[in-house]
């Protein structure tokens, strides 16, 4: 049939968005409601992934421990353990955004040596190949293809 439009148009940009935290009165949240980055080779999804790995761990702990699920003193645990990982992640993700988007001859000069720097250096590469793979750092049991102890 015909298209036709019903309503305004709306853009949502891609940029940059993250929470002061991402914790509330038995609150959690995760995935893209828990940080909004630009959609560069998946990483949202891998932080989410990360994210829902991290809480059922620290749940499961905090199960096993007989605390209460939602008290402010387990939702921490959660945050601080995925603070660092999602705030880096978002900021490489932005940096390599606008560093990618930019044409100016000096910006391409540095962008492209520094990627011929990486594709030489065996060590480098690794680091930024486990990074993106979300193999890197202090990881959940789940995601080591364990599972979490009851």
């Amino acid at each position: 049939g015909k298209v036709k439009v019903t309503g305004p148009r709306w853009a949502f940009p891609l940029t940059l968005q993250m929470p002061d935290t991402v914790i509330g009165q038995r609150l959690v949240l995760t995935g893209d409601a828990a940080h909004g980055i630009h959609p560069i080779a998946g990483q949202g999804l891998n932080l989410g992934f990360r994210d829902i790995a991290a809480l059922i761990e620290v749940l499961n702990s905090a199960k096993s421990n007989g605390e209460d699920l939602g008290s402010a003193q387990v939702l921490e645990r959660y945050e601080r353990w995925r603070r660092t990982d999602n705030l880096v992640l978002a900021t490489v993700t932005d940096g390599l955004t606008k560093l990618f988007s930019n044409d100016l001859w000096a910006v391409k000069a540095a962008r492209n040596f520094g990627l011929g720097v990486v594709q030489k250096t065996p060590k480098a590469k690794k680091f930024f190949v486990d990074h993106a793979r979300g193999t890197f750092g202090n990881l959940p049991v789940l995601l080591k293809g364990e599972l979490p102890r009851a």
